[in-house]
């Protein structure tokens, strides 16, 4: 009887260096935009801006505001919830554990970022904001979630999702003209990194584990 190979990743410490230094970057870039860019937009972002600005249309009103409701914080905790406690019954805590602080971590993150920066968001916005602008609180929420799932369960699928759905979000809060372009990039990074950092971590703390405890291993499986 041979055991079945885990679908948890094995991650080396390079994913949690890669994620340390995404961090570093994301906060580096931030203090650049408030102290060295005085908060003002960088071109790319004002042209990104216009563009979308000068190109509405029906349909992708209605997609935007649609993700605009999706990714919110209500929605995402709602998702997060449901998914953690899923995996939770089903015996996958590893996972479960995992994707929880992922997303916590971004998020909380991703407020304090927020304060730091207090980048004013672009003015003429199509739908209520109440926060600042860097980094975007929904693409983080977006790359943290599916990254985290696409690194728990490595499928063709869970990458595509977490490549659709954060372009998705990323093109939907700028063409909402709620954030700049360099919020929404930065926020991917901010998921994604916060993402690699955790998973590295639990992975780190599972591989030490002595063989009694057994709270994060998962269940045993095994073929003849």
């Amino acid at each position: 009887m041979g055991a079945v190979r885990s679908h948890f990743p094995r991650l080396v410490p390079t994913g949690g260096v890669i994620g340390l230094l995404g961090l570093v970057l994301v906060a580096l870039a931030g203090i650049v935009i408030r102290f060295v860019g005085l908060n003002r937009p960088t071109p790319i972002d004002v042209w990104w801006h216009d563009l979308l600005a000068a190109s509405r249309n029906p349909v992708a009103d209605t997609l935007a505001q649609g993700l605009n409701v999706i990714g919110g914080t209500v929605w995402m905790t709602v998702i997060t919830a449901a998914l953690v406690a899923l995996l939770f019954f089903a015996r996958r805590r590893r996972e479960a554990l995992t994707i929880g602080l992922t997303v916590a971590l971004a998020s909380g993150l991703c407020s304090i970022l927020k304060l730091m920066i207090a980048r004013p968001r672009p003015i003429d916005g199509i739908v209520d904001v109440t926060s600042d602008s860097y980094p975007s609180g929904h693409v983080d929420t977006a790359a943290a979630i599916t990254i985290a799932v696409a690194i728990a369960f490595p499928r063709v699928w869970t990458r595509a999702i977490a490549v659709v759905w954060i372009i998705g979000m990323a093109l939907g809060r700028t063409y909402l003209l709620v954030h700049w372009a360099s919020d929404v990039a930065a926020a991917a990074l901010l998921g994604l990194s916060v993402a690699l950092l955790v998973s590295a971590a639990v992975a780190a703390i599972v591989s030490r584990a002595t063989p009694g405890r057994r709270f994060l291993k998962e269940p045993s499986l095994v073929t003849k």
